[in-house]
C-alpha cells in the first residue's frame, strides 16, 4: 500500500474515532442522534470497504487466494455496508435530517 494511502485511511480513522465520542455524548444526553449515527455507520462501512479493496491492489492476484487474510476481509467487510441498512438508506437519512431530500411522489 503506498504510503501516502496509509496516512489518509490513519487520518480518516482519527476523524471516525472523535466522530463516535462526540455522537456517544450526545447520546448520552439523551440527544436525538440518528442523523450522526447514519453518519457515522456510512462512512466506516466505507472505510472498512476501502482499506482491505487497497491491500488487495497491493497483494494483487494473490489477495484473493483463499488462505489469505486481506481475501477474508475484503469479502466480510461487505456486509458493514449490507447488514445495518445500505449505503443509500444511510443517505436517505441523511438527507432527510438536512432536509434535502426529494419531497416527490414518484421518486423512482
Amino acid at each position: 500500500m503506498p504510503f501516502d494511502l496509509r496516512i489518509i485511511f490513519f487520518v480518516v480513522w482519527r476523524c471516525l474515532s472523535s466522530f463516535l465520542f462526540v455522537f456517544l455524548d450526545l447520546y448520552i444526553k439523551g440527544k436525538d442522534v440518528n442523523k450522526l449515527a447514519s453518519m457515522l455507520k456510512l462512512k466506516a462501512g466505507r472505510l472498512a470497504r476501502e482499506v482491505p479493496d487497497s491491500c488487495l491492489q497491493f497483494w494483487g492476484g494473490m489477495g484473493f487466494t483463499t488462505d489469505v487474510e486481506v481475501s477474508r476481509a475484503y469479502r466480510d467487510n461487505r456486509l458493514l455496508s449490507i447488514g445495518g441498512g445500505a449505503d443509500e438508506v444511510m443517505l436517505s437519512i441523511i438527507c432527510k435530517y438536512m432536509g434535502t431530500f426529494p419531497k416527490g411522489e414518484n421518486l423512482f
